[in-house]
């Protein structure tokens, strides 16, 4: 049978694309985000270089020039002037202000239209002064009071005492637009193409490594697919096919190296774990069929033996004698009683095999159950002329154990044993105590000298409605479900029964009980 076709899982068919999405939007904002990170940490080194280069500027200014007169304390504005005309020349960053001490503005050569603010704030001057700041420092551009800007900064002294402050912004309008210029040409373009240049390959790597990591996954989703078709078909009585068998390879291969290959190896293990329950639940419905015709054979036998007699009492009623009438009775009420102990042993074979049955153990003597329950039996076994014997060291032998189980094991192997022992036969009770270092039980042993069970339906006595091939259970009033019942309440003590049989011999059923405490 040709494998089916599986599409692929939408799931797995859209997982790499939506990964690859997922890592160029990722790419594209980290990118932006270094780019403009790039760019405020390159300013802040700049500035940082520029002002430190030129913090002595200003010093240098008020050593080589009087600014401010001796005499008249006015500042000399020809000079500054002719400075500040001088210092943009030889260094175009560089805009002169010369300030009183409150800082306002006092002198400068630049057009006065241009200056915006009057008066500069004096705490980043004092703070360059006394050397106590952390560069970049930035001061209010009077140009421009809505931005700040680096600058070199020194004190004006007139005989000894300071009478203002020379400030120099490191930053001018020509420098800010060529810089602006420079920026929205070449080296930006450099940075953008060299940053999408790495984006395109990290996406290319990305969605390489995705495609290795996804195709796990892919072929996990086939086989998962497959599966599911299989089963589908399973339903339908199609045959088990090859797929099943490599997942449960899987299963047992060798440790898993990463997550997707631990998912593989469950999905294996599930999947062995389903085929498992589907053969069970086949095996389970195989069964049920069964039981139910034997059921319906077993339950239909004695009905109908009950029924044809009573009908024949009431046709030929008259024609009857009372000993052919009384047979007639006895038939009847032999079937519905074989009818009542089928349904009877349906019944508690059903609740023995209930979820949440348990046993009531109690402690109680073994021997003595033992006798009553051969009591009990005492007329079926005077009818069939059978000799009974009971081997224990002492009546003493106390057992932890359901009471009324236990002598339903009894009464069921007594009973198959009578059923399968000619006249004048034999069973033989044996009780032997078992104490050792691994074991502290009572074995029990029941052995009759009567038909036997051979090797080849040995190993099928416990199952449901078997018989002794040779003997039919009309004949023996057998249902097939003694054994079962006994197997049953024992697994449920936890105690295996063994069998051993030799046929025109005798069979010898054995298990053990735990002493009681």
């Amino acid at each position: 049978m040709s494998q089916p076709t599986v599409n692929r899982s939408p799931l797995t068919r859209t997982l790499s694309s939506k990964l690859s999405i997922a890592l160029i939007l990722i790419l594209i904002s980290s990118s932006v985000a270094m780019f403009l990170a790039g760019q405020f940490w390159m300013k802040q080194y700049n500035e940082e270089i520029t002002q430190k280069i030129n913090a002595s500027i200003a010093m240098y200014i008020t050593d080589a020039y009087e600014l401010i007169g001796k005499d008249d304390e006015k500042p000399k504005l020809d000079v500054i002037k002719e400075l500040s005309r001088q210092a943009m020349i030889i260094n175009p960053i560089a805009e002169v202000y010369l300030l009183d001490s409150t800082g306002r503005i006092i002198a400068h050569a630049l057009p006065e239209a241009s200056i915006q603010q009057r008066t500069i704030p004096l705490d980043p001057i004092k703070a360059f002064i006394n050397g106590d700041a952390v560069f970049p420092l930035h001061g209010v551009d009077p140009r421009d009071p809505t931005q700040t800007k680096i600058f070199s900064a020194a004190q004006v002294p007139n005989s000894g005492a300071a009478q203002g402050y020379l400030y120099v912004v490191l930053g001018s309008k020509i420098y800010q637009e060529m810089g602006k210029d420079i920026k929205s040409s070449h080296s930006r373009s450099m940075a953008v193409m060299t940053l999408s240049m790495i984006g395109l390959a990290a996406v290319i790597a990305g969605v390489l490594i995705f495609s290795l990591l996804i195709n796990p996954l892919n072929k996990l989703s086939k086989r998962i697919g497959q599966f599911s078709e299989q089963q589908r078909g399973n339903t339908r009585g199609r045959k088990h096919s090859s797929l099943s068998h490599s997942l449960s390879q899987q299963a047992t291969s060798p440790p898993a190296k990463d997550e997707i290959d631990q998912l593989q190896q469950t999905f294996g293990q599930m999947t062995a774990q389903i085929e498992q329950q589907f053969d069970q639940l086949k095996d389970a419905d195989n069964s049920r069929r069964e039981l139910i015709a034997n059921v319906s054979h077993d339950l239909r036998t004695p009905l109908a033996s009950a029924q044809g007699y009573l009908e024949t009492l009431l046709i030929k009623d008259k024609q009857l004698s009372q000993n052919e009438r009384l047979h007639y009775l006895k038939t009847a009420i032999s079937s519905t009683t074989r009818l009542g102990q089928l349904i009877g042993d349906l019944f508690e074979l059903s609740k023995l095999e209930a979820i949440n049955v348990a046993p009531k153990f109690e402690t109680f003597s073994l021997a003595e159950l033992v006798y009553d329950t051969l009591q009990e039996l005492e007329l079926e076994l005077k009818e069939k002329g059978i000799h009974y014997q009971v081997i224990t060291p002492n009546h003493n032998l106390n057992v932890h154990a359901d009471i009324s189980l236990i002598q339903r094991v009894f009464e069921n192997l007594i009973r198959n044993a009578i059923a399968y022992t000619p006249k004048n036969g034999r069973i033989v009770f044996q009780l032997e105590a078992q104490t050792n270092v691994t074991t502290d039980a009572i074995k029990i042993s029941i052995s009759d000298n009567g038909a036997g069970i051979s090797q080849d339906d040995l190993p099928h006595i416990f199952e449901r409605f078997y018989t002794n091939p040779d003997k039919s259970r009309e004949a023996n009033h057998s249902t097939g479900l003694g054994l079962a019942i006994v197997k049953r309440i024992l697994e449920l003590h936890n105690s295996p029964i063994n069998v051993q049989s030799t046929l025109n011999q005798g069979t010898c059923f054995e298990f053990s009980l735990p002493f009681a405490a």
